[in-house]
């Protein structure tokens, strides 16, 4: 040893050091080759342990919903003592009830809520609820809105304006799918602007999913946030609340535009023709993105002669908007020449 040593220090410094990074580097390369195949094994041994787990849960999750013969205490003791033991496995086992969940109906979905309970794992998904990351919340929002699920309300209220947009979308999916009245009330506590997919799905879910009275939109017409006016007010016109006109009539005098767009749109949308004149007598101090949307206005509930009240000289100096005036008078003009037309026939036939 000590020859070898020797012999080492005989070299010159350029050889010990190309020796030494030599070492150095087929060492870090059989660790990284080792790294490799270890995370591989690991990986291929978490499928495998995954795949058995689904099977057991696919049969047990069977047998537990159709299976009248199927020992559900025993069988459920069981389980959770041989299988519901580790994150892993509770990840899996509410994984498999959402794919059921997704697949089945009516008294099935509430056997499956009954087996969520049994199986501890809504103390779980509420841990979630009250963890610091972001992704545990979210996950776990959705899991009770899937399932339809109540959590603890003073677990979800802070959520709603959670600083993450992930998990205030979960929390608005999960009150809309749980509400049984006032399904929007969250809004009076919203300190962050809504986002289109949230409104898209606020919407939907309103048409398509809540059973009960739909809201009042007028409630939200002063909301510091101005999507949520704009929301409001384009669901006075999807849902035909002509009750609320007067306001809409007063929000087209709101100093933001995109609130009086949105509320000229929704005017328009119900046929409102009283709106027509006060359109008109605004048209030369509004701002171009008004102008074209009082001549949409026009085109859709308006005539002709309306057309002709405004000031050309306030169109001419926007190119866009002069485009769309000439195209609009085009067919106003094709229009009445039609009318006309057909007038000069029906004189004639009763000649």
């Amino acid at each position: 040893m000590n020859y070898l040593f020797s012999l080492f220090d005989s070299w010159p410094f350029i050889v010990k050091l190309n020796l030494i990074l030599s070492i150095l580097f087929f060492s870090l390369a059989i660790w990284l080759i080792g790294s490799v195949y270890y995370i591989r094994y690991t990986k291929t041994i978490m499928n495998i342990k995954r795949r058995e787990l689904e099977k057991t849960l696919l049969d047990f999750i069977s047998s537990y919903l159709f299976d009248e013969n199927f020992d559900k205490s025993s069988e459920l003791t069981k389980l959770k003592k041989t299988h519901i033991n580790t994150e892993f496995n509770l990840k899996i086992t509410i994984k498999q009830l959402l794919i059921f969940n997704e697949n089945l109906k009516g008294a099935s979905t509430e056997i499956l809520k009954e087996l969520f309970m049994f199986l501890g794992l809504y103390e779980y998904v509420v841990s979630d609820l009250k963890s610091r990351a972001w992704e545990k919340k979210a996950r776990a929002l959705h899991v009770f809105s899937q399932l339809y699920i109540k959590a603890p309300e003073e677990v979800i209220s802070p959520l709603i304006n959670d600083q993450r947009l992930e998990v205030r979308q979960q929390a608005v999916l999960y009150i809309l799918n749980l509400s049984e009245t006032n399904p929007l009330e969250f809004l009076n506590t919203l300190q962050d602007e809504l986002t289109l997919w949230q409104q898209i799905y606020m919407e939907h879910s309103l048409k398509n999913s809540f059973k009960g009275e739909i809201p009042n939109f007028s409630q939200w017409t002063s909301h510091p946030m101005s999507s949520v006016v704009r929301f409001s007010i384009r669901m006075m016109s999807e849902f035909n609340q002509f009750q609320n006109i007067p306001i809409l009539m007063t929000l087209i005098d709101h100093n933001e535009e995109s609130v009086r767009k949105a509320a000229i749109h929704s005017l328009s949308k119900m046929g409102h023709i009283d709106l027509i004149p006060k359109l008109i007598s605004k048209f030369k101090n509004e701002t171009p993105v008004i102008k074209k949307e009082i001549l949409k206005t026009i085109n859709h509930i308006g005539s002709y002669n309306h057309l002709l009240a405004l000031e050309v000289k306030e169109i001419t100096e926007n190119k866009s908007l002069y485009t769309y005036y000439s195209s609009l008078e085009q067919y106003f003009k094709s229009t009445l020449s039609i009318k006309l037309n057909m007038g000069d026939l029906t004189v004639k036939e009763a000649s």
